[in-house]
């Protein structure tokens, strides 16, 4: 039988009387935190958003049958992805780098509050075991020592965590790296709110499908934030 949303949030609003949930998401909000917040630290973490940024360029064009992948990340967190294919595969390719953060984070959150409300690991075991295969098949697009050295990283960690965590540990890990990716994006998102403003970003996602688009870049960056803060929508409406 499966697990319903209105069931969700009925098990999760039970474990919160205990407090015991309560503890683990405070715990996974301060490193999230952490990660995201000081500017000294993001300098350094702020890389693995740009990658999953970026991956959801390659993805997108990988389902429009572009071809080629090369995924670059700078230490200053810009990057690129290049592919070669048809011309009017490149809006869509180009829509998919700003809301590929917030949804792998949303969705990683969904997979370890799903795995705490059930009481089975084959949540997190899934959502461990998807970012370990894309991982490794991302390494085969990346270039430069940040990129390769990044992925390695990635993959080394979601291996320990398949091998060797305790669930309770999974759990954690997954509920912070979901809420890191998810508050990262949203910080990356604010960052091209800004230049936007300034009329500093001839060349970011949204200007480019300003230009290949009817609809101007401000449209776009209002759709990015649209779906950037759906998950909270879902988890207000989860937990009503």
């Amino acid at each position: 039988m499966g697990v319903t949303m209105d069931g969700l949030g009925a098990a999760l609003l039970e474990r919160l009387d205990g407090h015991e949930l309560l503890s683990v998401v405070a715990i996974a909000v301060l490193i999230a935190g952490v990660l995201v917040v000081p500017n000294g630290i993001w300098r350094i973490t702020g890389v693995w958003v740009t990658m999953v940024h970026e991956l959801g360029h390659a993805l997108a064009g990988a389902v429009r049958g572009r071809t080629g992948m090369r995924i670059r990340v700078n230490t200053d967190h810009s990057g690129l992805t290049t592919s070669t294919g048809r011309s009017d595969s490149v809006a869509w390719t180009s829509f998919w780098g700003y809301p590929a953060p917030p949804l792998v984070g949303a969705l990683m959150v969904c997979a370890a509050a799903a795995a705490w409300t059930t009481g089975s690991q084959v949540w997190t075991t899934a959502a461990v075991g998807i970012v370990l295969g894309v991982s490794a098949a991302a390494l085969l697009f990346m270039r430069g020592l940040i990129a390769v050295g990044s992925t390695l990283a990635g993959i080394a960690g979601a291996a320990a965590l398949l091998l060797w965590a305790p669930e309770p540990v999974t759990v954690l890990v997954l509920l912070a790296a979901g809420l890191f990716e998810w508050a990262g994006g949203v910080r990356a998102l604010a960052n091209l709110t800004r230049l936007h403003l300034r009329r500093r970003a001839r060349d970011s996602d949204a200007s480019v499908l300003g230009r290949l688009t009817p609809f101007p870049s401000v449209i776009w960056i209002g759709v990015f934030w649209v779906i950037a803060l759906a998950p909270v929508a879902l988890l207000v409406w989860a937990t009503r």
